[in-house]
């Protein structure tokens, strides 16, 4: 898992600092929303990946948990956004239609559903690995489903 952060962390940022210079370039064009996400929680996922992953950046465990807190609930507001006000759904079928344009109804549908497959895969591993470096910067390798454990003792909880 670490040698998959570090790797990650870097591809990360070289793809936020590549991408960065056209994104300034837009911004007149850019919502608040792209603006709040590419200024403030793009870095927080960059700080947390890089965290995890080399462990040079050390934060009180409560400042890992706000980051956490706040990335956890901007997420859908980014994903809504984009979902029902940029056209990202349109967009990706016409360009997943005209290449499979030329293909019978049955392929066609395959590359769809392939096309469909995939970018939920890409989408995840964008969203939820930076989210999970900022969990394992909070809460160390600590299982989720033993802090939510109903049968966990208040003695145990004042320990960790």
């Amino acid at each position: 898992m670490l040698l998959f952060l570090r790797i990650y962390a870097v591809i990360y940022l070289v793809i936020f600092a590549t991408g960065l210079p056209g994104a300034l370039a837009r911004i007149q064009h850019t919502s608040a929303i792209d603006l709040i996400d590419m200024v403030i929680f793009t870095p927080i996922a960059i700080i947390g990946l890089w965290s995890a992953a080399y462990r040079h950046i050390n934060l009180p465990k409560n400042s890992w948990k706000g980051l956490l807190f706040v990335s956890v609930f901007w997420r859908p507001i980014t994903l809504g956004n984009a979902v029902l006000f940029e056209d990202a759904v349109p967009k990706f079928l016409a360009r997943v239609g005209s290449f499979s344009s030329g293909l019978n109804s049955g392929a066609a549908d395959a590359v769809m559903l392939a096309a469909v497959a995939g970018a939920c895969m890409v989408e995840s591993l964008l969203i939820l690995t930076p989210l999970v470096a900022l969990y394992r910067n909070a809460y160390g390798d600590e299982s989720l489903l033993k802090l939510m454990s109903p049968g966990r003792a208040p003695s145990q909880q004042t320990a960790a």
